[in-house]
């Protein structure tokens, strides 16, 4: 008899062990499915990691310029690093940051939500600090352009676009709150831009683009005057509008051209800009023309010739020079420039030949 309650009472204790075990095993399968659904789940280009992806920029220069009205000076130093990081949230939702350190300053130079539609509704909008579609910008060379100077805008707006034949055609506008503001406004998101480019056979690519006001743009809104003299840029009395055209073609696998002109549509009021003194008004222009030719695999010579309409010592008047890209290694290019610029009425003339390293990753 004790024989049978032994036994029965290790059967019992049996089963309910492995009910118990069973259970257990059914909870941590649970608790993994929850864990994968929360990280994005396990499947080939689902996961989280799957859908970041992180890349760079390092620049390292050296140069030296000679100057006909100044000392002759030089320097080599970090000139720039970028680190982006890219997320596909879902499908039609993409985020972007890009950090950047340059002139000894780190901020975040780009950080925007893209937001596109389908094949049907080939449509997009970008929410956030960005580069407006003002001006292209191609360039070959260490140093920018004439044309990027004078016109390049970054500003925390709402560009909205769609693009028709896939690379066909891009139309974009965009509103934002510019740096400088109109006497007499509020302080209100007041700017507006407006782009397209086109490619109507492979290599070549072209396109015009308007502002609203030009002197909301990076650099120049910084030589915009102070005429009260309370430390502060002053309003313009009204928006001056720019555009932009250019068109960079690409042929025979070995060449390529680039041309570009930004200008306002109108005339700055004298002492507007540059200096509170200067009696002129001004209507500043910019205007770059490259050519460049792989001469073989990873060695590339590109020649420029720039300048401007009153740019006085904000833009050389004439700038030309030359530039070879080399390809040491993978993802790794070592460029040696020269570049001669001549500002307005002979103010200044200057000689600078810059080295730069820069690898991507």
């Amino acid at each position: 008899m004790k024989k049978w309650v032994v036994l029965l009472t290790c059967s019992l204790l049996m089963g309910l062990t492995a009910a118990a075990l069973a259970q257990d095993n059914a909870s941590l399968e649970e608790r993994v499915r929850l864990l994968e659904k929360a990280i994005g789940g396990t499947e080939a280009g689902n996961s989280w990691w799957d859908r970041i992806q992180v890349s760079g920029l390092v620049e390292v220069e050296a140069y030296y310029q000679d100057a006909d009205t100044a000392d002759d000076s030089s320097d080599v130093d970090l000139a720039t690093v970028e680190l982006a990081v890219d997320a596909r949230i879902i499908d039609h939702v993409d985020g972007h940051v890009l950090f950047k350190w340059e002139d000894d300053d780190l901020f975040v130079d780009e950080g925007f939500i893209t937001l596109t539609g389908t094949d049907a509704f080939p449509a997009y909008l970008i929410a956030g600090r960005q580069y407006l579609p003002f001006g292209r910008f191609d360039t070959h060379f260490i140093t920018d352009p004439n044309t990027l100077i004078l016109g390049e805008t970054n500003e925390g707006s709402l560009v909205a676009g769609c693009r028709i034949g896939g690379e066909l055609v891009d139309l974009s506008v965009g509103a934002f709150n510019g740096k400088i503001e109109e006497a007499g406004e509020d302080n209100h998101v007041d700017g507006f831009v407006a782009g397209v480019t086109a490619q109507p056979f492979e290599g070549l690519t072209l396109g015009a683009s308007y502002i609203s006001s030009l002197a909301s743009s990076d650099a120049f809104s910084e030589v915009i005057t102070d005429r009260n003299g309370d430390g502060d840029i002053d309003p313009v009395e009204d928006f001056v509008g720019g555009w932009s055209a250019f068109v960079t073609f690409e042929f025979l696998d070995r060449f390529r051209l680039i041309g570009e002109y930004v200008s306002a549509l109108d005339e700055f009021e004298a002492g507007e800009v540059y200096i509170d003194t200067d009696p002129d008004d001004r209507k500043p222009a910019a205007w770059n023309a490259e050519f460049g030719v792989m001469i073989v695999e990873d060695l590339e010579l590109a020649v420029r010739y720039g300048g401007s309409d009153d740019g006085a010592d904000f833009l050389p008047e004439k700038q030309y020079g030359a530039v070879i890209n080399w390809g040491v290694f993978s993802c790794t290019n070592l460029a040696l420039e020269y570049l001669h610029d001549e500002y307005e009425d002979d103010v200044e003339e200057t000689d600078t030949v810059t080295a730069q390293l820069a690898i991507e990753f």
